[in-house]
């Protein structure tokens, strides 16, 4: 079924949602900046934890005939299961003479709760020492920490790659193409990365790492999109058929001709995204933290299919059209003259 598009007309139409989105985007990430936790919802490496961490000397474990990891879990567990705290994935580490295990937990979680779970913790550690006759070298302590995304490396490199990735978008298409079809890739980039930055503040979906990627793919979308319409438009513009089409229905053809890739190549990544997640929520032990790449990842294909097939369209056509109209009253006056 052929598919006709009309769209190059509504410019303005298209120019109110996008604003409105944003804005709206905008409006809950500063409410949420002041009355929650943040502009965006954070979590994974960026959210601020409490945590619990066991150091401990494997002399203290000597003389009972297990590994002081397995002992010392087994201790967190009944400390934990005492105060009622859901127990979270362990961290292990070592050093020269023993290691540590730290478990982090939620910012909301009470502090003294943890406090109780580390008196209990060390209480059972100095027993079990005492028993063997030893003296106790192995200890528990709370946490409290801030993370600081001024240095997250992600976000840094994100930035850059974008940064690279818009000077080169731009530069292609003037060259390969021409000056204002740069113009309507740099608009459709932005305007893309904008949309993804509002949508993910307003839905508040859990931010990690993989935000600075999806930002990344986001762009990257946009980049083969508008690659895909353009050259349609390109060839579009040396088809003696076509020399009679006017800007908007020159558009409107080579969105048309454009459609099922620009639409196809976004669904199949968000559907790889949710087959992934249905894999990795079966072997994961957290399958909300597998949650958040999915969403972004979904956020990013409807975003890109939104601006390369309704936004760009409709913003390059409305700038050929005025170019021309201007063209056309240069011309008249010239004649008038």
């Amino acid at each position: 079924m052929k598919t006709n598009l009309k769209i190059s007309s509504k410019m303005h139409l298209f120019i109110i949602i996008s604003s409105i989105v944003i804005a709206i985007g905008l409006a809950v990430g500063t409410i949420c900046h002041f009355a929650a936790n943040g502009f965006f919802n954070y979590s994974g490496s960026y959210a601020d934890y409490k945590s619990i961490t066991v150091s401990y000397e494997n002399i203290d474990f000597s003389g009972s005939g297990k590994e002081p990891a397995v002992i010392l879990e087994d201790i967190c567990d009944k400390a934990f299961d005492s105060v009622k705290l859901s127990k979270p994935v362990p961290a292990y580490g070592e050093t020269g003479t023993g290691g540590e295990i730290v478990y982090k937990f939620s910012k909301s979680v009470s502090s003294e709760e943890l406090e109780k779970a580390v008196v209990a913790i060390n209480d059972e550690i100095k027993a079990l020492v005492e028993e063997n006759g030893g003296i106790q070298l192995s200890f528990a302590s709370a946490h409290d920490a801030e993370t600081l995304l001024g240095g997250a490396m992600g976000i840094s490199r994100a930035a850059i790659a974008i940064a690279i990735i818009l000077v080169f978008h731009f530069v292609y298409f003037i060259i390969r193409y021409r000056f204002m079809m740069g113009v309507g890739a740099i608009i459709a980039d932005l305007h893309n990365l904008a949309l993804f930055i509002a949508l993910t503040a307003m839905f508040r979906v859990p931010v990690t790492s993989a935000i600075a990627t999806y930002a990344v793919i986001t762009v990257l979308l946009t980049v083969i999109g508008t690659c895909f319409l353009f050259d349609r438009l390109r060839k579009n513009l040396k088809d003696e058929d076509c020399k009679k089409l006017n800007a908007l229905e020159l558009t409107d053809k080579s969105t048309n001709e454009s459609l099922m890739i620009n639409s196809i190549v976004p669904a199949c990544l968000a559907a790889l995204s949710v087959v992934l997640f249905i894999i990795l929520s079966i072997s994961s032990l957290s399958p909300v933290a597998v949650l958040a790449p999915v969403a972004c990842a979904l956020i990013a294909c409807a975003v890109s299919v939104y601006g390369t097939v309704f936004f760009t369209p409709s913003i390059y056509s409305g700038f050929k059209l005025l170019g021309e109209n201007k063209k056309a009253a240069a011309k008249t006056n010239k004649i008038t003259k």
